[in-house]
């Protein structure tokens, strides 16, 4: 279910991209197939057009900015990540910005640690164009992002809790899904479904402690594992 939804796309599935990546091992994310970096940084910017909250071809492209080639683009590839995700997944854009910011200018620096730290409050200019980004709008004044999505929560409607975490998650809100689904659990009025929904956003935020801490809670409520939580924090290991 997440795997679909952060994909975005209701009308046409795109190109078949492992949802859970490991971030500890960024070879492995990186692209080989496609000869020259120019042309992979064709690639993925044609997908990211298309798909602009594919998070793991954002992830891909900021790696191979990375590069000596590339490597005036890599504000912008990370910008772009940023305005996709807006106030969610908070410890992907964390991650990253610490993965980079060794290539990023000070100016750089000091605005995306800004931009983490503060979040929607940011007053800075998060849309001014920046060389490789795709999604800023150009403006260099605080305006509405590309990626707006018109959602009134007046008249959203949910028919349980999964519901909800479903629309949490079709509208990249990630951390929002995850605090649903621990509210449910932790007061017992939980499933299978929830319970899986819950361990792979552990799993694609490779969120170890969190994971820990409600296996903790559940194991001193007294209430039976599933062999889901034991499985995933043996992997989590390896995160």
């Amino acid at each position: 279910m997440l795997e679909k939804l952060l994909r975005g796309g209701n009308t046409q599935a795109p190109p078949e991209l492992p949802l859970v990546f490991t971030l500890a091992n960024e070879k492995g994310l990186r692209l080989d197939q496609y000869g020259t970096p120019e042309r992979a940084w064709g690639f993925l910017s044609h997908h990211i057009r298309r798909y602009p909250q594919d998070l793991r071809a954002h992830t891909q492209r900021i790696l191979l900015a990375q590069g000596e080639s590339l490597q005036d683009r890599l504000a912008g590839s990370l910008q772009d990540i940023f305005i996709a995700l807006g106030n969610a997944g908070q410890q992907l854009r964390a991650h990253l910005l610490e993965l980079t910011k060794s290539q990023l200018n000070a100016d750089d620096t000091n605005f995306f640690s800004a931009w983490l730290e503060q979040g929607s409050a940011f007053a800075g200019e998060t849309m001014k164009w920046r060389m490789g980004s795709l999604l800023a709008s150009g403006q260099e004044a605080p305006t509405a992002s590309l990626l707006h999505i018109e959602r009134s929560q007046e008249t959203a409607q949910y028919t349980d809790v999964m519901a909800e975490v479903v629309a949490c998650l079709e509208y990249g809100q990630i951390d929002t899904a995850r605090e649903l689904l621990e509210a449910e659990i932790q007061s017992g009025n939980t499933d299978e479904a929830m319970e899986q929904e819950l361990v792979s956003i552990y799993q694609y935020t490779r969120d170890k402690e969190r994971l820990d801490a409600m296996i903790k809670h559940l194991q001193e409520a007294g209430r039976d594992l599933s062999p889901v939580w034991l499985e995933k924090q043996q992997e989590s290991e390896s995160w």
